[in-house]
């Protein structure tokens, strides 16, 4: 399969909305796209039904046995597929040793309403990630909730569910799960009400067992930073839950407390 000639400069136009994909929401919401990254990455999009808008290759593996069918799948899309220097490639790769491909993705246009989560139709827990900074962290939270049957997620403040870490670490969640961001913790509070959603918050001692809470209600599972906790628009009047621990631990992680409970909700419904 024939390809362009490799790029060698970061002044070609593809590399230079890598790099600004990389750098922070503003330009990913300014440009309308995301970073995918790695050859897993583009078959979880692929296997999601996303296309890519393009396609950027090391130059070393652009004819590699292993990723022929991959590629030739991107290109009977209509994907272009762009060959880059390997060190240029490197360079602009969001990852410290990057996976020798990036590709871009459509970015919702409406990623930054939390209407486009609250309003879908499915009967799943809706989570609630507070100020969680850590974008490994949040990825993770998107992975459990897609697989515990969630019917969405909402990112209030923190990491951008489309940043690179983000995505990564939710293996493909981003493409099936309904995410969105938003900063306003009054104006989601005041949403969550309307729509009659009971609030369950996460809470490292005090709370509810998960077995004592009726998950069988529509529900949002509150899961806040482990410094900063739950904002009080939020918090206030909200069901507390608590994971049973041995005494001599504190707590647990956001990404391991939020996946056993999401676990536990799936199950008591």
């Amino acid at each position: 399969m024939p390809f362009p000639e490799a790029l060698k400069s970061t002044r070609h136009p593809l590399p230079r909305q890598a790099r600004a994909l990389a750098k922070g929401p503003a330009l990913r919401r300014e440009e309308g796209l995301f970073l995918i990254e790695g050859a897993r990455g583009l078959e979880e999009a692929l296997t999601a039904s996303v296309t890519p808008t393009w396609v950027l290759v090391a130059a070393s593996k652009v004819e590699s046995d292993a990723l022929a069918a991959l590629l030739a799948a991107i290109s009977r899309q209509g994907t272009p597929v762009q060959p880059v220097q390997d060190a240029l490639l490197e360079k602009i790769a969001p990852s410290e040793h990057g996976p020798g491909m990036l590709a871009a993705c459509h970015l919702p246009a409406d990623a930054d309403r939390a209407e486009r989560v609250l309003d879908t139709q499915s009967a799943g827990l809706l989570v609630v990630c507070c100020g969680i900074q850590n974008p490994g962290n949040l990825g993770t939270l998107q992975r459990s909730a897609a697989a515990f049957g969630a019917r969405g997620l909402i990112a209030l403040g923190g990491a951008d569910p489309w940043g690179p870490k983000a995505v990564r670490a939710s293996a493909g969640a981003i493409h099936r799960l309904p995410v969105a961001r938003c900063t306003n913790a009054q104006e989601l509070g005041a949403a969550l009400h309307a729509r009659g959603l009971t609030r369950v918050a996460a809470v490292a001692r005090g709370g509810l067992e998960p077995s004592d809470v009726d998950w069988s209600a529509p529900s949002a599972l509150l899961l806040g930073a482990e410094v900063a906790g739950l904002p009080a628009e939020l918090a206030e009047g909200a069901t507390e839950v608590t994971i049973p621990m041995a005494d001599a631990v504190e707590s647990l992680s956001v990404p391991i407390a939020g996946s056993i409970l999401l676990e536990r909700a799936r199950a008591g419904r």
